[in-house]
């Protein structure tokens, strides 16, 4: 029962990794994408790209420039 215990545990780490490392793909992807936004957007207040709000938005509304 222990050994069948120990090896969900690890399968269950392994899956956590990788969908960690995932999130750390996407994010720097979506941080990407706001760099590449943010100058088009340059010297206009209270306006956003699409592309750069729905990245601000997954990314939790914080703004990463």
């Amino acid at each position: 029962m222990g050994q069948v215990y120990m090896e969900l545990e690890m399968e269950r780490f392994i899956e956590l990794k990788r969908v960690e490392e995932e999130n750390i793909k996407l994010r720097k992807a979506l941080e990407k994408i706001m760099g590449v936004e943010a100058p088009i957007m340059e010297g206009t207040e209270g306006w956003e790209t699409r592309a750069y709000g729905i990245a601000r938005q997954a990314l939790g509304g914080e703004d990463h420039e």
